[in-house]
Protein backbone atom coordinates (compact mmCIF):
# COMPACT_ATOMS: atom_id res chain seq x y z
CA UNK A 1 0.00 0.00 0.00
CA UNK A 2 2.85 2.35 0.81
CA UNK A 3 4.94 1.52 -2.11
CA UNK A 4 1.69 2.40 -4.41
CA UNK A 5 1.12 5.59 -2.95
CA UNK A 6 4.57 6.74 -3.44
CA UNK A 7 4.41 5.57 -6.86
CA UNK A 8 1.10 7.80 -7.56
CA UNK A 9 2.66 10.58 -5.50
CA UNK A 10 6.06 10.84 -7.59
CA UNK A 11 3.72 10.03 -10.90
CA UNK A 12 1.50 12.93 -9.66
CA UNK A 13 4.96 15.45 -8.73
CA UNK A 14 6.47 14.64 -12.01
CA UNK A 15 3.08 15.88 -13.90
CA UNK A 16 2.73 19.02 -12.09
CA UNK A 17 6.91 19.85 -12.61
CA UNK A 18 5.80 19.37 -16.44
CA UNK A 19 2.79 21.72 -15.75
CA UNK A 20 4.54 24.05 -14.13
CA UNK A 21 7.54 23.92 -17.06
CA UNK A 22 4.92 23.95 -19.55
CA UNK A 23 3.34 27.30 -17.82
CA UNK A 24 6.32 28.93 -17.62
CA UNK A 25 7.40 28.52 -21.33
CA UNK A 26 4.44 29.37 -21.87
CA UNK A 27 4.69 32.63 -19.88
CA UNK A 28 7.86 33.69 -21.45
CA UNK A 29 6.47 33.47 -25.30
CA UNK A 30 3.84 35.52 -24.25
CA UNK A 31 5.82 37.77 -23.47
CA UNK A 32 8.68 37.36 -26.36
CA UNK A 33 5.47 38.03 -28.88
CA UNK A 34 4.83 41.36 -26.00
CA UNK A 35 7.96 42.34 -27.16
CA UNK A 36 8.79 41.19 -30.51
CA UNK A 37 5.86 43.17 -31.90
CA UNK A 38 7.26 46.65 -30.38
CA UNK A 39 10.53 45.84 -32.43
CA UNK A 40 8.27 44.65 -35.30
CA UNK A 41 6.05 47.44 -35.39
CA UNK A 42 8.86 50.13 -34.83
CA UNK A 43 11.11 47.86 -37.83
CA UNK A 44 8.59 47.96 -40.18
CA UNK A 45 7.92 51.64 -39.97
CA UNK A 46 11.64 52.33 -39.92
CA UNK A 47 11.72 50.06 -43.18
CA UNK A 48 8.62 52.63 -45.01
CA UNK A 49 10.58 55.85 -43.94
CA UNK A 50 13.99 54.20 -45.99
CA UNK A 51 11.79 53.99 -48.91
CA UNK A 52 11.30 57.54 -48.63
CA UNK A 53 14.15 58.59 -47.73
CA UNK A 54 16.30 56.40 -50.51
CA UNK A 55 13.86 57.95 -53.33
CA UNK A 56 14.83 61.84 -51.54
CA UNK A 57 18.51 61.11 -51.82
CA UNK A 58 18.52 59.31 -54.94
CA UNK A 59 16.53 62.18 -56.88
CA UNK A 60 19.27 65.06 -55.18
CA UNK A 61 22.02 63.15 -56.48
CA UNK A 62 20.69 62.18 -59.95
CA UNK A 63 19.60 66.18 -59.76
CA UNK A 64 23.49 66.55 -59.50
CA UNK A 65 24.06 64.62 -62.16
CA UNK A 66 23.19 65.91 -65.78
CA UNK A 67 24.06 63.10 -67.43
CA UNK A 68 21.14 62.58 -70.55
CA UNK A 69 19.47 59.01 -72.15
CA UNK A 70 19.68 58.61 -75.81
CA UNK A 71 17.38 58.76 -77.60
CA UNK A 72 17.41 55.58 -79.13
CA UNK A 73 16.91 53.96 -75.54
CA UNK A 74 13.51 51.84 -75.68
CA UNK A 75 10.48 53.29 -73.52
CA UNK A 76 9.27 51.53 -70.76
CA UNK A 77 5.84 49.84 -70.34
CA UNK A 78 4.42 49.77 -67.86
CA UNK A 79 1.25 47.48 -66.77
CA UNK A 80 -0.77 47.75 -64.04
CA UNK A 81 -2.69 44.74 -63.22
CA UNK A 82 -5.77 44.70 -61.22
CA UNK A 83 -5.02 43.49 -57.51
CA UNK A 84 -6.05 39.86 -57.17
CA UNK A 85 -8.94 39.97 -54.51
CA UNK A 86 -7.39 37.99 -51.09
CA UNK A 87 -8.22 34.30 -51.14
CA UNK A 88 -10.86 33.24 -48.17
CA UNK A 89 -9.38 31.62 -44.60
CA UNK A 90 -10.06 28.43 -43.92
CA UNK A 91 -13.06 26.86 -43.16
CA UNK A 92 -12.65 26.53 -39.46
CA UNK A 93 -11.52 30.15 -39.37
CA UNK A 94 -14.60 31.37 -41.25
CA UNK A 95 -16.20 32.14 -38.43
CA UNK A 96 -14.42 34.52 -36.98
CA UNK A 97 -15.36 37.79 -37.77
CA UNK A 98 -12.99 39.01 -40.77
CA UNK A 99 -12.57 42.45 -41.36
CA UNK A 100 -13.99 45.23 -44.39
CA UNK A 101 -12.24 44.82 -47.24
CA UNK A 102 -12.92 48.32 -48.76
CA UNK A 103 -10.25 50.03 -46.11
CA UNK A 104 -7.78 47.91 -48.04
CA UNK A 105 -9.26 47.83 -51.65
CA UNK A 106 -8.91 51.90 -51.02
CA UNK A 107 -5.80 51.87 -50.17
CA UNK A 108 -4.39 49.54 -52.61
CA UNK A 109 -6.09 51.35 -55.22
CA UNK A 110 -4.06 54.30 -54.49
CA UNK A 111 -0.80 52.64 -54.41
CA UNK A 112 -1.05 50.79 -56.99
CA UNK A 113 -2.96 53.08 -59.36
CA UNK A 114 -1.43 55.08 -62.55
CA UNK A 115 -0.38 58.21 -62.07
CA UNK A 116 -0.38 61.06 -64.69
CA UNK A 117 0.69 63.98 -62.53
CA UNK A 118 4.33 65.17 -63.30
CA UNK A 119 6.84 64.81 -61.13
CA UNK A 120 9.54 67.03 -62.71
CA UNK A 121 9.87 70.41 -64.35
CA UNK A 122 11.07 68.53 -67.63
CA UNK A 123 8.63 66.13 -68.04
CA UNK A 124 9.04 62.31 -69.14
CA UNK A 125 7.19 61.58 -72.13
CA UNK A 126 4.19 59.16 -70.94
CA UNK A 127 1.09 57.42 -73.41
CA UNK A 128 -1.37 55.26 -71.39
CA UNK A 129 -3.45 52.73 -73.01
CA UNK A 130 -5.88 50.15 -71.94
CA UNK A 131 -5.42 46.40 -73.72
CA UNK A 132 -7.49 43.57 -72.97
CA UNK A 133 -5.86 39.81 -72.15
CA UNK A 134 -9.10 37.34 -71.35
CA UNK A 135 -11.31 38.58 -68.60
CA UNK A 136 -8.95 40.89 -67.26
CA UNK A 137 -8.05 44.40 -68.28
CA UNK A 138 -4.81 45.67 -67.64
CA UNK A 139 -3.71 49.32 -67.96
CA UNK A 140 -0.44 50.11 -70.10
CA UNK A 141 1.99 53.32 -69.62
CA UNK A 142 4.48 53.95 -72.32
CA UNK A 143 7.12 56.27 -70.46
CA UNK A 144 10.04 57.33 -72.24
CA UNK A 145 12.72 59.77 -69.82
CA UNK A 146 15.35 61.79 -70.70
CA UNK A 147 18.00 62.02 -68.37
CA UNK A 148 18.89 60.22 -65.23
CA UNK A 149 17.40 63.10 -63.17
CA UNK A 150 14.10 61.99 -65.03
CA UNK A 151 14.48 58.45 -64.03
CA UNK A 152 14.81 59.31 -60.50
CA UNK A 153 11.93 61.34 -60.32
CA UNK A 154 9.95 58.16 -61.52
CA UNK A 155 11.68 56.00 -59.50
CA UNK A 156 10.84 57.94 -56.33
CA UNK A 157 6.88 58.37 -57.41
CA UNK A 158 7.07 54.31 -57.24
CA UNK A 159 8.89 54.25 -53.70
CA UNK A 160 6.27 56.53 -51.93
CA UNK A 161 3.70 54.15 -54.26
CA UNK A 162 5.58 51.36 -52.26
CA UNK A 163 5.55 53.05 -48.72
CA UNK A 164 2.01 53.83 -49.01
CA UNK A 165 1.29 49.96 -49.86
CA UNK A 166 2.19 49.58 -46.11
CA UNK A 167 0.33 51.68 -44.29
CA UNK A 168 -2.63 49.00 -43.49
CA UNK A 169 -0.25 46.44 -41.63
CA UNK A 170 1.62 49.81 -39.80
CA UNK A 171 -1.58 50.55 -38.87
CA UNK A 172 -2.42 46.70 -37.68
CA UNK A 173 0.81 46.87 -35.39
CA UNK A 174 0.16 50.29 -34.52
CA UNK A 175 3.78 51.40 -35.71
CA UNK A 176 2.28 54.91 -35.98
CA UNK A 177 1.21 55.69 -32.56
CA UNK A 178 3.03 57.24 -30.03
CA UNK A 179 4.35 54.64 -28.25
CA UNK A 180 7.49 54.49 -31.00
CA UNK A 181 7.59 58.82 -30.82
CA UNK A 182 10.76 57.67 -28.17
CA UNK A 183 12.47 55.30 -30.56
CA UNK A 184 11.75 51.46 -30.67
CA UNK A 185 13.08 51.16 -27.21
CA UNK A 186 11.44 53.73 -25.39
CA UNK A 187 10.44 52.58 -21.90
CA UNK A 188 8.10 55.46 -21.44
CA UNK A 189 6.28 54.54 -24.92
CA UNK A 190 6.24 50.90 -23.80
CA UNK A 191 4.72 51.89 -20.23
CA UNK A 192 2.24 53.76 -21.66
CA UNK A 193 0.73 51.12 -23.18
CA UNK A 194 0.61 49.08 -20.46
CA UNK A 195 -0.51 51.49 -18.04
CA UNK A 196 -3.32 53.08 -21.04
CA UNK A 197 -7.24 52.57 -20.10
CA UNK A 198 -9.00 49.76 -21.75
CA UNK A 199 -11.00 52.70 -23.56
CA UNK A 200 -7.57 53.58 -24.98
CA UNK A 201 -6.61 50.14 -26.70
CA UNK A 202 -9.97 50.02 -29.06
CA UNK A 203 -9.54 51.05 -32.64
CA UNK A 204 -11.51 53.81 -32.68
CA UNK A 205 -12.04 52.92 -36.41
CA UNK A 206 -13.10 49.82 -36.04
CA UNK A 207 -14.20 49.32 -32.56
CA UNK A 208 -12.37 46.62 -32.00
CA UNK A 209 -9.18 45.67 -29.83
CA UNK A 210 -5.96 46.53 -30.91
CA UNK A 211 -3.33 43.57 -31.60
CA UNK A 212 -1.30 44.82 -28.98
CA UNK A 213 -3.83 45.30 -26.39
CA UNK A 214 -4.38 41.43 -27.16
CA UNK A 215 -1.15 40.46 -26.62
CA UNK A 216 -0.69 42.55 -23.68
CA UNK A 217 -4.14 40.91 -21.74
CA UNK A 218 -2.60 37.43 -22.83
CA UNK A 219 0.36 37.84 -21.42
CA UNK A 220 -1.59 39.48 -17.97
CA UNK A 221 -3.99 36.13 -18.34
CA UNK A 222 -0.46 33.70 -18.53
CA UNK A 223 1.07 35.37 -15.78
CA UNK A 224 -1.82 34.47 -13.76
CA UNK A 225 -2.08 30.74 -14.73
CA UNK A 226 1.40 30.74 -13.92
CA UNK A 227 0.43 31.89 -10.52
CA UNK A 228 -2.60 29.41 -10.76
CA UNK A 229 -0.70 26.60 -11.96
CA UNK A 230 1.89 26.81 -9.07
CA UNK A 231 -1.14 27.40 -6.99
CA UNK A 232 -2.90 24.14 -7.73
CA UNK A 233 0.22 22.12 -7.51
CA UNK A 234 0.80 23.22 -3.87
CA UNK A 235 -2.58 22.40 -3.17
CA UNK A 236 -2.42 19.11 -4.45
CA UNK A 237 0.45 18.06 -2.75
CA UNK A 238 -1.06 19.32 0.47
CA UNK A 239 -4.17 17.17 -0.85
CA UNK A 240 -2.00 14.20 -1.10
CA UNK A 241 -0.12 14.24 1.84
CA UNK A 242 -3.52 14.49 4.16
CA UNK A 243 -5.11 11.51 1.35
CA UNK A 244 -2.30 9.45 2.69
CA UNK A 245 -2.52 9.78 5.64
CA UNK A 246 -5.95 9.29 5.71
CA UNK A 247 -5.09 6.39 4.14
CA UNK A 248 -2.60 4.78 6.46
CA UNK A 249 -4.98 5.75 9.33
CA UNK A 250 -7.39 3.61 7.88
CA UNK A 251 -4.53 0.58 7.39
CA UNK A 252 -3.08 0.29 10.47
CA UNK A 253 -6.02 1.95 12.69
CA UNK A 254 -4.00 3.52 15.10
CA UNK A 255 -5.77 4.29 18.68
CA UNK A 256 -4.24 7.69 19.27
CA UNK A 257 -5.17 9.26 16.17
CA UNK A 258 -8.61 11.09 15.62
CA UNK A 259 -9.50 9.51 12.15
CA UNK A 260 -12.45 12.08 12.23
CA UNK A 261 -9.89 14.83 12.01
CA UNK A 262 -7.62 13.76 9.58
CA UNK A 263 -11.34 13.21 6.90
CA UNK A 264 -11.87 16.91 7.84
CA UNK A 265 -8.47 17.98 6.77
CA UNK A 266 -8.77 16.14 3.75
CA UNK A 267 -12.07 17.25 2.93
CA UNK A 268 -10.44 21.12 3.60
CA UNK A 269 -7.86 20.23 1.30
CA UNK A 270 -9.96 18.42 -0.98
CA UNK A 271 -12.04 21.93 -1.10
CA UNK A 272 -8.98 24.37 -1.64
CA UNK A 273 -7.59 22.09 -4.16
CA UNK A 274 -11.34 22.03 -6.21
CA UNK A 275 -10.84 25.71 -5.59
CA UNK A 276 -7.49 26.09 -7.29
CA UNK A 277 -8.54 24.14 -10.22
CA UNK A 278 -11.87 26.08 -11.09
CA UNK A 279 -9.49 29.72 -11.02
CA UNK A 280 -6.82 27.44 -13.24
CA UNK A 281 -9.81 26.16 -15.79
CA UNK A 282 -11.20 29.87 -15.95
CA UNK A 283 -7.82 31.27 -16.59
CA UNK A 284 -7.51 28.74 -19.53
CA UNK A 285 -10.79 29.17 -20.81
CA UNK A 286 -10.48 33.43 -20.81
CA UNK A 287 -7.19 32.52 -22.76
CA UNK A 288 -8.94 30.09 -25.25
CA UNK A 289 -11.56 32.90 -25.43
CA UNK A 290 -9.41 35.44 -25.99
CA UNK A 291 -6.95 33.38 -28.69
CA UNK A 292 -9.79 32.18 -30.52
CA UNK A 293 -11.69 35.43 -30.82
CA UNK A 294 -9.45 38.69 -31.19
CA UNK A 295 -5.82 37.09 -31.64
CA UNK A 296 -6.94 35.08 -34.58
CA UNK A 297 -9.11 37.64 -36.20
CA UNK A 298 -5.68 39.78 -35.36
CA UNK A 299 -3.25 37.51 -37.01
CA UNK A 300 -5.18 36.70 -40.15
CA UNK A 301 -5.59 40.87 -40.83
CA UNK A 302 -1.97 40.90 -40.06
CA UNK A 303 -0.94 37.84 -42.47
CA UNK A 304 -3.20 39.03 -45.30
CA UNK A 305 -2.41 42.54 -44.78
CA UNK A 306 1.53 41.41 -45.36
CA UNK A 307 0.33 39.70 -48.48
CA UNK A 308 -1.36 42.67 -49.86
CA UNK A 309 1.29 44.40 -49.31
CA UNK A 310 3.79 43.13 -51.27
CA UNK A 311 1.55 42.31 -54.35
CA UNK A 312 1.63 46.10 -54.36
CA UNK A 313 5.38 46.18 -53.87
CA UNK A 314 6.12 43.74 -56.37
CA UNK A 315 4.20 45.97 -58.97
CA UNK A 316 6.14 48.97 -57.60
CA UNK A 317 9.24 47.57 -58.08
CA UNK A 318 8.49 46.29 -61.36
CA UNK A 319 7.93 49.54 -62.57
CA UNK A 320 11.18 50.60 -61.12
CA UNK A 321 12.94 47.66 -62.90
CA UNK A 322 11.42 48.85 -65.94
CA UNK A 323 12.76 52.18 -65.28
CA UNK A 324 15.96 51.97 -64.20
CA UNK A 325 16.48 49.42 -67.78
CA UNK A 326 16.64 52.87 -69.66
CA UNK A 327 19.83 53.72 -67.62
CA UNK A 328 21.59 51.80 -70.56
CA UNK A 329 21.22 54.93 -72.51
CA UNK A 330 23.16 57.21 -70.24
CA UNK A 331 26.56 58.75 -71.38
CA UNK A 332 29.54 60.24 -69.83
CA UNK A 333 31.01 61.76 -72.89
CA UNK A 334 28.23 64.36 -73.26
CA UNK A 335 28.98 66.10 -69.94
CA UNK A 336 32.26 67.63 -68.59
CA UNK A 337 30.55 69.40 -65.42
CA UNK A 338 32.57 69.66 -62.51
CA UNK A 339 31.21 68.02 -59.06
CA UNK A 340 30.07 70.57 -56.26
CA UNK A 341 30.33 70.29 -52.68
CA UNK A 342 26.56 70.23 -52.89
CA UNK A 343 26.52 67.50 -54.86
CA UNK A 344 29.60 65.72 -53.37
CA UNK A 345 27.35 65.58 -50.10
CA UNK A 346 24.23 64.78 -52.18
CA UNK A 347 26.39 61.12 -53.08
CA UNK A 348 27.44 60.58 -49.09
CA UNK A 349 23.61 61.10 -48.47
CA UNK A 350 22.81 58.43 -51.17
CA UNK A 351 25.24 55.73 -49.68
CA UNK A 352 24.38 56.81 -46.20
CA UNK A 353 20.42 55.95 -47.08
CA UNK A 354 21.25 53.09 -49.29
CA UNK A 355 22.61 51.36 -46.04
CA UNK A 356 19.67 52.54 -44.07
CA UNK A 357 17.24 50.60 -46.47
CA UNK A 358 19.30 47.39 -46.34
CA UNK A 359 20.02 47.67 -42.39
CA UNK A 360 16.09 48.46 -42.29
CA UNK A 361 15.12 45.40 -44.29
CA UNK A 362 17.15 42.97 -42.75
CA UNK A 363 15.87 44.11 -39.11
CA UNK A 364 12.01 43.98 -40.33
CA UNK A 365 12.67 40.28 -41.68
CA UNK A 366 14.35 39.78 -38.84
CA UNK A 367 11.91 40.48 -36.01
CA UNK A 368 8.96 39.20 -38.35
CA UNK A 369 9.95 35.90 -38.27
CA UNK A 370 11.30 36.19 -34.84
CA UNK A 371 7.28 37.30 -34.12
CA UNK A 372 5.43 34.86 -35.89
CA UNK A 373 8.01 31.89 -34.60
CA UNK A 374 6.72 33.07 -31.41
CA UNK A 375 3.48 33.19 -31.81
CA UNK A 376 3.40 29.68 -32.98
CA UNK A 377 5.59 28.52 -29.77
CA UNK A 378 2.89 29.89 -27.94
CA UNK A 379 -0.24 28.56 -29.49
CA UNK A 380 1.65 25.08 -29.66
CA UNK A 381 1.84 25.23 -26.16
CA UNK A 382 -2.03 26.13 -25.66
CA UNK A 383 -3.22 23.29 -27.72
CA UNK A 384 -1.80 21.01 -24.57
CA UNK A 385 -4.30 21.01 -21.86
CA UNK A 386 -2.79 22.49 -18.41
CA UNK A 387 -4.09 19.47 -16.59
CA UNK A 388 -5.01 16.40 -18.91
CA UNK A 389 -7.81 15.31 -16.37
CA UNK A 390 -9.61 18.72 -15.69
CA UNK A 391 -9.55 20.60 -19.05
CA UNK A 392 -11.02 19.43 -22.38
CA UNK A 393 -9.23 19.21 -25.59
CA UNK A 394 -8.24 22.36 -27.50
CA UNK A 395 -10.69 24.26 -29.87
CA UNK A 396 -10.32 23.05 -33.70
CA UNK A 397 -9.84 27.03 -34.20
CA UNK A 398 -6.50 27.09 -32.40
CA UNK A 399 -5.68 23.71 -34.22
CA UNK A 400 -6.13 25.41 -37.33
CA UNK A 401 -4.65 28.56 -36.40
CA UNK A 402 -1.23 27.11 -34.83
CA UNK A 403 -1.12 25.33 -38.25
CA UNK A 404 -1.66 28.90 -40.00
CA UNK A 405 0.74 30.49 -38.34
CA UNK A 406 2.70 27.60 -38.69
CA UNK A 407 3.47 27.90 -42.39
CA UNK A 408 3.35 31.51 -41.79
CA UNK A 409 7.11 30.70 -39.80
CA UNK A 410 8.01 28.35 -42.70
CA UNK A 411 7.47 31.65 -45.63
CA UNK A 412 9.65 33.80 -43.82
CA UNK A 413 12.27 30.56 -43.18
CA UNK A 414 12.16 29.63 -46.36
CA UNK A 415 12.31 33.28 -48.14
CA UNK A 416 15.50 34.83 -47.99
CA UNK A 417 16.33 39.02 -48.55
CA UNK A 418 20.10 37.87 -49.14
CA UNK A 419 20.27 38.85 -53.15
CA UNK A 420 18.64 42.26 -52.13
CA UNK A 421 20.48 43.07 -49.50
CA UNK A 422 23.72 41.88 -51.30
CA UNK A 423 22.30 44.23 -54.61
CA UNK A 424 21.67 47.37 -51.80
CA UNK A 425 25.04 47.08 -50.36
CA UNK A 426 26.67 46.48 -54.10
CA UNK A 427 25.32 49.99 -55.21
CA UNK A 428 26.17 51.68 -51.79
CA UNK A 429 29.66 50.51 -52.45
CA UNK A 430 29.49 51.87 -56.14
CA UNK A 431 28.26 55.32 -54.46
CA UNK A 432 30.54 54.76 -51.90
CA UNK A 433 33.26 55.13 -54.83
CA UNK A 434 31.88 57.94 -56.68
CA UNK A 435 32.21 59.64 -53.53
CA UNK A 436 35.55 58.92 -53.24
CA UNK A 437 36.33 60.08 -56.96
CA UNK A 438 34.48 63.05 -56.44
CA UNK A 439 36.66 63.98 -52.96
CA UNK A 440 39.91 63.51 -55.60
CA UNK A 441 38.08 65.59 -57.92
CA UNK A 442 37.58 68.12 -55.86
CA UNK A 443 41.11 68.20 -53.78
CA UNK A 444 41.90 68.72 -57.61
CA UNK A 445 39.71 71.55 -57.99
CA UNK A 446 40.52 72.85 -54.80
CA UNK A 447 44.78 72.90 -56.30
CA UNK A 448 43.74 74.96 -59.25
CA UNK A 449 42.09 77.50 -57.51
CA UNK A 450 45.11 77.91 -55.78
CA UNK A 451 47.91 77.29 -58.10
CA UNK A 452 45.57 80.33 -60.20
CA UNK A 453 45.35 82.56 -57.28
CA UNK A 454 49.26 82.07 -56.66
CA UNK A 455 49.82 82.74 -60.65
CA UNK A 456 47.55 86.08 -60.35
CA UNK A 457 49.50 87.09 -57.21
CA UNK A 458 53.03 86.70 -58.90
CA UNK A 459 51.79 88.43 -61.96
CA UNK A 460 50.82 91.13 -59.91
CA UNK A 461 54.02 91.43 -58.31
CA UNK A 462 55.75 91.65 -61.58
CA UNK A 463 54.04 94.39 -63.58
CA UNK A 464 54.99 96.34 -59.85
CA UNK A 465 58.51 95.40 -60.66
CA UNK A 466 58.74 96.21 -63.84
CA UNK A 467 56.54 99.30 -63.61
CA UNK A 468 59.57 100.25 -60.81
CA UNK A 469 62.11 99.13 -62.98
CA UNK A 470 60.97 101.25 -65.87
CA UNK A 471 59.91 104.42 -64.12
CA UNK A 472 62.66 104.76 -61.61
CA UNK A 473 66.11 102.92 -63.18
CA UNK A 474 65.95 103.25 -66.37
CA UNK A 475 66.00 107.38 -66.78
CA UNK A 476 69.40 106.74 -64.37
CA UNK A 477 70.73 104.54 -66.58
CA UNK A 478 70.37 107.20 -69.45
CA UNK A 479 71.78 110.49 -66.95
CA UNK A 480 74.96 108.29 -66.36
CA UNK A 481 77.09 110.25 -68.80
CA UNK A 482 75.96 113.30 -67.44
CA UNK A 483 76.96 112.52 -63.47
CA UNK A 484 79.89 110.80 -64.33
CA UNK A 485 80.83 107.95 -61.90
CA UNK A 486 78.29 107.84 -59.31
CA UNK A 487 75.73 107.10 -62.34
CA UNK A 488 77.75 103.54 -62.06
CA UNK A 489 75.47 102.69 -58.92
CA UNK A 490 71.92 103.65 -60.37
CA UNK A 491 73.15 100.95 -63.18
CA UNK A 492 74.20 98.45 -61.21
CA UNK A 493 70.63 98.42 -59.36
CA UNK A 494 68.68 98.45 -62.58
CA UNK A 495 70.85 95.91 -63.85
CA UNK A 496 69.51 94.02 -60.65
CA UNK A 497 65.98 95.00 -61.00
CA UNK A 498 66.23 93.88 -64.75
CA UNK A 499 67.27 90.31 -63.38
CA UNK A 500 64.43 90.23 -60.55
CA UNK A 501 62.20 90.97 -63.38
CA UNK A 502 63.63 88.04 -65.26
CA UNK A 503 63.50 85.93 -62.38
CA UNK A 504 59.51 86.60 -61.81
CA UNK A 505 58.82 86.00 -65.68
CA UNK A 506 60.05 82.77 -65.24
CA UNK A 507 58.33 81.92 -61.83
CA UNK A 508 55.48 82.81 -63.68
CA UNK A 509 56.05 80.47 -66.55
CA UNK A 510 56.78 77.65 -64.06
CA UNK A 511 53.55 78.52 -62.44
CA UNK A 512 51.61 78.98 -65.71
CA UNK A 513 52.79 75.71 -66.29
CA UNK A 514 51.54 74.03 -62.89
CA UNK A 515 48.28 75.66 -63.19
CA UNK A 516 48.10 73.56 -67.21
CA UNK A 517 49.06 70.68 -65.18
CA UNK A 518 46.56 70.82 -62.80
CA UNK A 519 43.95 71.93 -65.03
CA UNK A 520 44.47 68.47 -67.27
CA UNK A 521 44.69 66.65 -63.77
CA UNK A 522 41.33 68.15 -63.29
CA UNK A 523 39.87 67.06 -66.44
CA UNK A 524 40.63 63.64 -65.86
CA UNK A 525 39.43 63.81 -62.33
CA UNK A 526 35.84 64.86 -63.83
CA UNK A 527 35.96 62.14 -66.75
CA UNK A 528 37.07 59.41 -64.16
CA UNK A 529 33.96 60.46 -62.22
CA UNK A 530 31.77 60.93 -64.66
CA UNK A 531 32.39 57.63 -65.91
CA UNK A 532 32.45 56.03 -62.60
CA UNK A 533 29.14 57.04 -62.12
CA UNK A 534 27.55 55.94 -65.41
CA UNK A 535 29.13 52.42 -64.95
CA UNK A 536 27.86 52.21 -61.14
CA UNK A 537 24.50 53.63 -61.83
CA UNK A 538 23.68 51.51 -65.16
CA UNK A 539 25.78 48.34 -63.62
CA UNK A 540 24.33 48.11 -60.04
CA UNK A 541 21.21 50.40 -59.99
CA UNK A 542 19.13 47.90 -62.05
CA UNK A 543 19.95 45.11 -59.98
CA UNK A 544 18.19 46.65 -57.09
CA UNK A 545 14.96 46.46 -58.31
CA UNK A 546 14.92 43.74 -59.84
CA UNK A 547 16.07 41.66 -56.37
CA UNK A 548 13.25 43.86 -54.93
CA UNK A 549 11.02 42.48 -57.88
CA UNK A 550 11.74 39.18 -57.55
CA UNK A 551 11.56 39.13 -53.79
CA UNK A 552 8.46 40.78 -53.59
CA UNK A 553 7.07 37.88 -55.80
CA UNK A 554 8.44 34.93 -53.98
CA UNK A 555 7.07 36.42 -50.53
CA UNK A 556 3.99 37.56 -51.58
CA UNK A 557 3.33 34.37 -53.84
CA UNK A 558 4.15 32.34 -50.84
CA UNK A 559 2.21 33.74 -48.10
CA UNK A 560 -0.73 33.13 -50.68
CA UNK A 561 0.03 29.51 -51.04
CA UNK A 562 0.62 29.10 -47.02
CA UNK A 563 -3.28 31.25 -46.75
CA UNK A 564 -5.24 28.87 -49.31
CA UNK A 565 -3.25 25.48 -48.47
CA UNK A 566 -6.04 24.53 -45.58
CA UNK A 567 -8.84 25.62 -48.32
CA UNK A 568 -6.82 23.39 -51.46
CA UNK A 569 -7.32 20.26 -48.67
CA UNK A 570 -10.98 21.20 -47.88
CA UNK A 571 -11.71 21.07 -51.63
CA UNK A 572 -9.68 18.24 -51.81
CA UNK A 573 -11.27 15.82 -49.39
CA UNK A 574 -14.34 17.01 -50.55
Amino acid sequence: MGAASSREGDAARAAAREHTKRCRERRRLAREAVRLRRHLAASHAAYLRSLGVVASALTRFAVGEPLPVSDHTPPAVIAHRPVVVPSSPPPLLRAIEQPQPQGEARQQEGGSGVSADVGVAAAPTRTEGVGVGGAEEELRMVVRHRSLAEVAAGLEEYFVKASVAGDTVSSLLEASTTEFKGGSHSFLGALGCLSAPPLDRIDSMSSRQRHSATLQELLAWEKQLYKDVKARVKMQIRHDKKLAELRDQEYSRKLDVDIQKLKAAWDRARAQLETASQSMDATSSAIAQLRDTHLARQLLELCHATLDMWRAMRQHHEAQSLFAQQLRGLSSRTSMDPTTEIHHQATRALEAAMNAWSAAMAHMAKHQRDYVHAVHGWLKLTLTPVSGAAEAAASPVAAELAAFVERWGKVLDRVHCVDVLKAIKSFAGAARAIHALQGDELRVARRVRQCSRELDRKSRMLRQVEKSYYDSYLPGFMSMWQWGRPAWRDHMQARDAGNEVAQRRDEIAACRKMVEDEMRRHAKAIDATRTATVTGVQGKLPAVFQSMAAFSASLANSLEAACRAPQQNTNMQQ
